[in-house]
């Protein structure tokens, strides 16, 4: 009877005893084939990062727009002190910003603004750009240092350490530089600069205006040029002096409206204030705005100077 049972057993071919070994190979075979996936996905994720940016990795800070703003680091009166300067003119300031003071949320045309500021509150850039020197980035964090005061833009040496990376693009679009807030990081267009005309000077004014702009809106700063959405000056071909608006050596309107270089007004430096509230790691900024108005940052041909106490 056992013989008998045991024939039954083998009649599908394999033992019970061979079912189980086979079972066990399978599951084996699951295991290994499933560490070399995830070994292959950690070598791909640790190569992006570690290895350095590339056409659709130039962001590694994700873009942060809560919206909300911290209370508490500025007082309700003194919110409303910052939003007033920020309305400006015709010409200057962002209307929008007014929600700050009113809603306390920070947007403009009722979407949040984003900025690439990691969690420490400090923004850490890496200079891949050859249109851009690092020395002017350098110079460009400076100024936004002496402006807040505190430490909020750093270059670092290696993109593996940024929250974003500046580098250089072709575009048939008739722009010199553009914050992406997608991942291509701040982006510049060498090809469209046509400025051979102008002195070695204001060359270099212009491009360093275009890169400490672009570094105010990674930090969450929109257009400063009049209106909702800070459009005013652009749209009526008008340079202003306020670095976050259409900034140029040499519009139609007013050829010499920055022939000294860069020059911060309190308007930059109240616009700064209230984009640190919406930050990650919101931080009270340029508190000087409230106590000393005419205070001032200046860049001319590679020298800064700022008035700043």
């Amino acid at each position: 009877m056992n013989r008998n049972r045991q024939r039954q057993f083998m009649l599908g071919g394999f033992s019970i005893e061979e079912g189980a070994m086979r079972q066990s190979g399978e599951i084996w075979m699951a295991v290994i084939l499933g560490v070399i996936l995830l070994g292959y996905l950690i070598f791909k994720i640790m190569r992006r990062i570690i290895a350095g940016p590339n056409h659709s990795y130039y962001q590694r800070t994700k873009a942060y727009a809560q919206g909300t703003i911290q209370l508490g680091l500025y007082s309700q009166s003194e919110i409303e002190t910052l939003t007033s300067i920020t309305h400006g003119d015709q010409y200057s300031g962002n209307t929008s910003l007014d929600e700050v003071a009113s809603k306390h949320v920070y947007r403009m045309a009722k979407k949040n603004l984003p900025s690439v500021v990691g969690r420490d509150g400090i923004l850490h850039l890496y200079n891949a750009s050859t249109f851009m020197t690092t020395a002017m980035v350098k110079a460009a964090a400076k100024y936004w240092n002496l402006l807040a005061g505190e430490l909020i833009v750093e270059v670092v040496e290696k993109h593996y350490l940024s929250d974003e990376v500046i580098c250089d693009g072709q575009t048939p679009r008739r722009v010199l530089g553009g914050q992406t807030y997608n991942g291509r990081g701040i982006v510049f267009y060498p090809d469209n600069w046509h400025i051979s005309h102008l002195s070695p000077e204001n060359q270099n004014n212009w491009q360093e205006a275009v890169l400490i702009h672009e570094i105010g809106h990674v930090l969450g700063i929109p257009h400063l040029g009049g209106g909702p959405f800070g459009n005013n000056a652009i749209n009526d071909k008008l340079a202003t002096t306020e670095f976050m608006g259409p900034w140029s050596v040499g519009f139609a309107k007013s050829p010499r409206q920055n022939e000294y270089g860069v020059h911060s007004t309190v308007v930059d430096g109240a616009a700064l204030a209230l984009a640190g509230l919406s930050w990650q790691h919101p931080r009270k900024l340029a508190n000087w705005v409230l106590t000393d108005p005419q205070a001032t940052v200046t860049y001319n041909n590679g020298i800064l100077k700022s008035t700043i106490s």
